[in-house]
């Protein structure tokens, strides 16, 4: 480990020495300016708008966040065409994009200005740990479908990529307080300042204490309810060196304590620790925009058992990461970007002192972005990844493992394909293939082992890689009569290899009962995106989405009395979702409103009396309605009225507790 170690931060050190950075050094809003519309670099390292891209796209901007009346980012998200949100309690939900969402949702890759916040020893995203306020953030970008030669593992339902300001180019100075519903109070200040035209800094801060619903909940989950708090800090220092040399410098750290959902659908207190610390160099050079980051991520993590203020699981997690890129024009209508990344990832294995799991990964990638004309574009992407799996310290009684068994390579290779054409100035039509790669996480591979009555449970080094193919086709077209857009995106995607915790129950050579981790099966979405967005004269916009998907589970994946709590996708997946949106604004006011309607589907609750274990729970169709309003009471004064549920007290989403109408006052000073 410590030889691994030292490797990384060598490497680190050679990439700041030579390389540079990424989304951070963009001038977003000149970009905008100049196309007339919000822009992406993320795809291919390049300015583009977001219908051009050779992925399914869409572009949540800062506007849209204030007025979306959310507080947090999966409330942000829930308004998105194809974004599926579970919310379990008042601060904890789970995303993913077209289905598949379930507890801990472990397809969606999750960044935060290029730095993964993903977290790796359980595969998911803790939105309340995220270290950024909504007030500094520019722009979210979802990136539908497999984007792992892209964007990187673990991008096999899409991207969550979201960019803040840059204090070298905006000047963002505001601060809001809110108190609501559930004993709600929440604060957060964000700040930027230059120093002459060389230096920019911004700092974000934030802080968030409720209660969770008071709805009932199961026996087995009583006591879990101990208040939910939230903290954060983050500091981003960005300079320009030279004319052609920048550079920054960022770190946060985040606390949030919260009762959640977790993957065998019971529900605990969680505590959270983030830390993290980032750099970044980017350098125009005759060889091309060559850039580098190098940054690592810690999380502690304490799950708190219902019955007792005794920690029932902990982990240490720690991944580092390096990465050099060079995005190199070779004429006109040729693009290439060539990418190196290595990482370590490793965790302290719970209820074992002393063991750990880790892993390391070397990574290579190409990217072609051809103009094969001046309205047609092909955008070839291949990613490989070689993964060294290892374990050191002691072995749990009774596993007919050995440290020697972690001993692994994995090699995984994935593609992005997309034509996009673009053959008047209203219609752009795609066509993208992509296989995209989902790494079990630590605790499959082996970070949790723990005895439960005559079974010991926990994950094992064989566990393979999930493996999502998407085939789509798309159509975007403008509306000049609406000034609007409609959009129609058709897709097939298949996954083989879905891995689960609890996969295989086996018996030991010496007998004793394992209940590990395995691969058990493979499964298939069909789905359709279609929207209509415009506006009506100069106050009025509207959107309406509707996205039906239909998901077939393999044989081994769809088990109606299920077992495993983690692998019922066909059931637990909505067929019909429709969303829509109505906003004005008029002179000091504005108003909008939200409405999704969800059909009737299932959902997972523990098997009543079963440590481990679930039950499908029908779940009726319903709608829900959000909304906001909000008044400009002076040029720097805005007061607010933000409300969740609006028509119902409380209603049934999900298979866990009753969810409760949530209503906020808030009011927003920009200095």
């Amino acid at each position: 480990m410590k030889r691994n170690y030292l490797a990384a931060a060598s490497v680190a050190a050679l990439a700041f020495a030579a390389s540079g950075a990424r989304a951070q050094t963009m001038d977003y809003g000149s970009l905008e300016q100049l196309f007339g519309e919000p822009v992406t670099t993320s795809a291919i390292g390049s300015p583009q708008k977001a219908t051009e891209a050779p992925a399914t796209m869409e572009i949540v901007t800062a506007d849209d966040i204030r007025r979306s009346g959310a507080h947090d980012i999966p409330g942000v998200l829930r308004h998105v065409a194809g974004v599926d949100v579970l919310q379990w309690t008042n601060d904890d939900a789970d995303v993913s994009v077209r289905g598949y969402n379930q507890a801990y949702s472990p397809r969606l890759l999750v960044l935060i200005d290029g730095r993964q916040v993903y977290a790796d020893y359980y595969g998911f995203t803790p939105w309340s740990a995220l270290p950024v306020e909504l007030s500094e953030i520019r722009q979210i970008e979802i990136v539908k479908g497999p984007n792992s030669a892209l964007f990187g593992f673990n991008a096999v339902g899409g991207v969550i990529n979201i960019v803040t300001y840059n204090p070298l180019y905006d000047d963002v100075k505001t601060a809001g307080l809110s108190v609501g519903t559930q004993s709600s109070a929440e604060g957060s200040a964000v700040a930027t300042a230059k120093i002459g035209d060389k230096m920019g800094f911004r700092i974000g801060v934030g802080g968030r204490s409720d209660d969770d619903f008071s709805t009932p909940q199961p026996v087995n989950d009583v006591g879990t309810r101990r208040g939910d708090n939230r903290g954060e800090i983050n500091v981003d220092g960005n300079f320009q060196l030279t004319d052609k040399i920048q550079a920054s410098l960022e770190a946060t750290h985040s606390q949030a304590d919260q009762t959640e959902e977790i993957p065998v659908y019971a529900t605990y207190w969680t505590r959270y620790g983030t830390y993290s610390v980032k750099g970044q160099v980017v350098a125009d050079t005759p060889v091309g925009l060559i850039q580098g980051t190098a940054y690592s991520n810690w999380i502690d993590v304490i799950d708190f058992g219902t019955t007792t203020k005794t920690p029932a699981f902990t982990f240490n997690n720690q991944v580092t990461v390096v990465q050099l890129q060079d995005l190199y024009k070779i004429d006109e209508n040729n693009t290439v970007r060539g990418s190196l990344e290595y990482r370590y990832n490793t965790v302290g294995s719970s209820f074992i002192p002393g063991a750990h799991i880790s892993y390391d990964v070397v990574s290579g990638s190409v990217m072609w972005d051809w103009k094969i004309l001046p309205t047609l574009t092909l955008t070839n992407a291949l990613r490989l990844d070689s993964l060294s799996l290892g374990r050191d310290g002691p072995i749990a009684a009774g596993s007919p493992f050995t440290n020697a068994s972690w001993d692994l390579t994995t090699t995984m290779p994935s593609y992005n394909s997309g034509l996009v054409w673009r053959p008047d100035d209203v219609d752009t039509f795609r066509i993208t293939a992509a296989r995209g790669v989902q790494v079990p996480n630590l605790v499959e591979y082996g970070a949790l082992s723990v005895q439960v009555g005559p079974l010991t449970v926990g994950g094992q080094p064989t566990v393979m890689p999930t493996i999502v193919s998407n085939y789509e086709l798309g159509w975007d077209r403008q509306i000049a009569a609406i000034g609007g857009m409609f959009r129609l995106s058709a897709y097939h995607q298949e996954t083989d290899n879905i891995a689960a915790l609890f996969g295989t129950l086996t018996v030991s050579p010496t007998g004793s009962l394992l209940l590990t981790s395995a691969n058990i099966g493979n499964s298939q979405a069909d789905g359709l995106e279609l929207s209509l967005k415009g506006k009506i004269g100069e106050d009025w916009h509207w959107g309406l989405a509707y996205t039906p998907e239909v998901i077939t589970d393999g044989p081994q994946a769809a088990n109606v009395n299920k077992t495993d709590a983690e692998t019922d996708f066909q059931h637990t997946t909505p067929v019909n979702v429709v969303k829509a949106n109505l906003g004005w604004a008029g002179g000091k006011w504005e108003v909008d409103g939200f409405a999704q309607y969800e059909s009737s589907f299932y959902g997972l609750a523990a098997a009543p009396g079963a440590v481990i274990g679930a039950n499908l729970v029908p779940i009726s169709d319903y709608l829900s309605v959000d909304g906001r309003i909000g008044y400009k009471l002076t040029d720097w004064l805005t007061l607010g009225l933000d409300a969740q549920n609006i028509t119902q007290s409380s209603q049934q989403q999900t298979a866990g507790p009753i969810v409760e109408r949530r209503v906020y006052g808030t009011a927003t000073v920009i200095f």
